[in-house]
């Protein structure tokens, strides 16, 4: 794998500290009666008003969720008292993107904060760890020790990943335990370290769409619309008003197709309450770069 160039490392270095700016202002939005469709909104604005624009919806999962739910364009959920809410966001210069996410408590009724310390300090761990040609299973392992210790089980089946230019998974996984995979980080990587913790069995499965989606691979966007505005990245149900006439119907069309694929909002699997922490990180050579610290 090469390295990535001074322009390349400009802008990864860019979309790591706007992804950040976009998580800290959730922490000031979120709180008992705010609605989930005025924060996305705001945060998501601000990406755009810094010039960038966001690398995927962004995502507010609660409670049992782990992933992957974004309001929809009249959505009315609002935020209670003690829900466990996972922020997941990040921004995209240039098709350059950042990936980061926090748990934090509604109303800090400080009930969870021991779950939410399992992933955060989990992350911290990690980041000790990884470095060039470091085997995944490696960080999976500090991982698991470190969320195995606040007495709550890693999510198995969810974990870190690479990141490609407007490509948000690319074909690296980075585990939340050790799995015995030697595969090594290598020198230029984009990385993201996303590490589960759950008060269950440790284990997610697909629930119904969560307003996201996503061209379909080679498949052919007839209307053009959604490369143009979107690329290969994911985007939001809501982000096509003003855009077209009927943006329910274009999407229903459009699946049927074949054209975009939805994503599932990912639940634990049994009903237990998940937590999540997220950095995007740039491993070169001879040094380590977390983008969104």
């Amino acid at each position: 794998m090469s390295l990535p160039d001074a322009d390349a490392v400009k802008k990864i270095r860019n979309a790591g500290v706007v992804g950040k700016k976009a998580l800290e202002l959730a922490l000031t939005l979120i709180e008992p009666g705010s609605t989930m469709l005025s924060v996305a909104t705001a945060i998501e604005s601000m990406i755009r008003e810094s010039g960038l624009v966001p690398s995927f919806p962004l995502n507010l999962s609660v409670n049992s969720e782990a992933a992957h739910y974004t309001p929809s364009i009249n959505d009315k959920k609002a935020f209670h008292t003690g829900d466990v809410v996972k922020v997941d966001i990040g921004a995209s210069d240039d098709g350059y993107c950042s990936d980061n996410a926090l748990t934090l408590e509604v109303g800090e009724t400080g009930k969870h904060s021991d779950l939410i310390d399992a992933s955060k300090e989990a992350l911290k761990s990690a980041l000790k760890v990884i470095r060039p040609n470091v085997p995944v299973s490696k960080i999976g392992a500090k991982i698991e020790e470190v969320i195995t210790s606040f007495g709550f089980r890693p999510v198995k089946n969810l974990g870190g990943h690479g990141i490609g230019r407007n490509d948000l998974h690319s074909s690296i996984f980075i585990p939340n335990y050790n799995d015995l995979n030697m595969t090594t980080i290598e020198p230029g990587s984009l990385v993201a370290i996303e590490p589960f913790a759950s008060t269950g069995i440790g284990m997610i499965h697909n629930g119904q769409p969560g307003n996201i989606y996503m061209l379909d691979g080679p498949r052919i966007d007839k209307s053009g619309l959604f490369f143009r505005e979107f690329n290969t990245l994911p985007f939001a149900s809501r982000w096509l008003q003003g855009k077209v006439d009927n943006p329910e119907k274009m999407l229903r069309e459009s699946l049927a197709r074949k054209e975009i694929m939805t994503f599932p909002v990912l639940r634990e699997h049994s009903g237990s309450l998940i937590s999540q922490a997220e950095h995007t990180i740039l491993v070169m050579s001879d040094d380590v770069i977390v983008t969104t610290i």
